[in-house]
């Protein structure tokens, strides 16, 4: 998105940088070397974020900011400063400063700050420019630049690529991207892991992509025949022989070395290789993609998360990755309709995640116990076991379960033979053998 930058610093050669980069960036850049004029802009509408050094002609900016808020409540604003104190950290923070960036600053990170400015401000330039929102892959961090640059090198090339990356990193995405970027696009990309017939498979891939997901859990067999069609495949022309595209979230060296992969088809697959990094890894990718997502998902497209939100989406610990992250924003999509996404309905929902993964944890500590608890019981000498292994085994379960389901309905035993599923007459038996009364 691109805004209107208020830019106050009593140092030329800064204000010069900083309004070449940003410009660059394709924004807006007003300049002024102090804090009256910004004072005077900011009242008169202009602008969409001020980005200002604290310390100009002797004088803090935050002795101006409670006017500037006053006349433009939610305008975000950045400062920078020489003096890296907690004093001047403390002060910004007691101000509601957007970010605060000491100095010397990149400007890698005080672009990245001013898009994650943009998000805040009006609805009408909260929305993502239909340029983002149509880019296949989001995120401009440093740790995404080789996963690009890779992408651009090996999608017109021949030599089979190998895509690693953990559980929603987005490996099958680079995938179609490296089909799609190259002179194969308008090919077949076949989705393949049954090689029992050469020729069809050749046939039907045409000289195009055939992708495999997660390659590590081929058989034995499957890894043979693969081999198999990559030999024959040699037998066509260069330029109609198909390029194997794999992806893994596993270690194929250390699984070669195990015996658990061939290591002559590492050798064929592993030519070129891209490592997709987790989402900790990817610094603030996640402000972002969360507002690409919460757009795609929504049909009002003035959505969004406030700036607490996005903080608390970038704290947490993402091991599903862009996928978990997805999944979540769509989730929060639909069952929140407010046009503001805080951070408490995220928590809410992360509290549900961690219900539900104790849950996960609980049942299957329980199904543990009751594995163990019959390979006890089948261990007994039937002479010494009083009645069948079986039917002591379903008492565990039956009487508990019968008694639960007459607390739950408040002893009416019509009601816990339905919750149970079986017929009242049933009920009324099993309670007599059971001796429940």
């Amino acid at each position: 998105m691109k805004y209107e930058i208020l830019l106050a610093d009593d140092d030329a050669s800064v204000r010069l940088v900083l309004s070449k980069a940003l410009t660059r960036a394709g924004h807006t850049v007003k300049a002024t070397d102090n804090a009256e004029t910004l004072l005077k802009w900011s009242g008169l509408g202009q602008g969409d974020i001020i980005l200002t050094d604290v310390m100009m002609g002797g004088t803090e900016i935050f002795n101006y900011l409670p006017l500037i808020s006053e006349n433009r409540p939610g305008m975000p604003i950045i400062v920078i400063s020489a003096n890296n104190t907690v004093n001047t950290a403390l002060k910004a923070g007691k101000h509601k400063v957007f970010e605060y960036i000491p100095k010397p600053f990149d400007l890698l990170e005080v672009t990245q700050a001013i898009l994650r400015a943009g998000l805040s401000v009006n609805p009408r330039k909260r929305k993502i420019n239909d340029e983002l929102s149509k880019l296949p892959m989001i995120g401009r961090s440093a740790a995404m630049q080789p996963v690009y640059r890779a992408i651009s090198r090996f999608a017109a090339g021949n030599l089979p690529v190998l895509i690693q990356g953990e559980v929603g990193t987005g490996k099958d995405l680079v995938a179609k991207l490296l089909h799609d970027g190259g002179v194969r696009r308008k090919l077949p990309f076949l989705r393949e892991t049954d090689f029992e017939n050469i020729s069809l498979t050749l046939q039907k891939v045409n000289g195009g992509d055939i992708y495999i997901d997660e390659i590590a859990e081929l058989s034995p067999k499957q890894q043979e025949k693969l081999l198999a069609l990559l030999t024959a495949s040699e037998l066509n022309p260069p330029n109609s022989r198909p390029r194997l595209l794999s992806s893994t979230r596993k270690d194929l060296r250390k699984l070669a070395s195990e015996g658990k992969f061939r290591d002559d088809l590492l050798y064929r697959i592993n030519v070129a290789e891209i490592k997709i990094p987790p989402l900790s890894e990817r610094d603030r990718d996640i402000y972002e993609l969360s507002a690409n997502f919460l757009s795609r998902a929504s049909t009002n497209k003035s959505r969004r998360f406030d700036n607490e939100a996005l903080d608390v989406l970038h704290r947490h610990n993402w091991s599903g990755n862009v996928r978990e992250l997805e999944n979540l924003v769509n989730r929060l999509s639909v069952l929140y309709s407010d046009d503001l996404i805080t951070a408490e309905m995220v928590l809410q929902e992360f509290t549900k995640d961690i219900e539900n993964s104790d849950k996960v944890e609980q049942d299957q500590q329980l199904k543990t116990l009751l594995e163990t608890s019959c390979r006890r019981l089948l261990s007994i000498e039937p002479d010494k076991v009083n009645g069948s292994s079986y039917n002591i085994a379903l008492s565990w379960v039956e009487k508990p379960l019968i008694i639960e389901a007459l607390r739950l309905t408040g002893g009416n035993r019509a009601k816990a033979a339905d919750y149970l599923g079986i017929h009242r007459n049933t009920l009324r038996s099993r309670l007599k053998a059971l001796d429940i009364s």
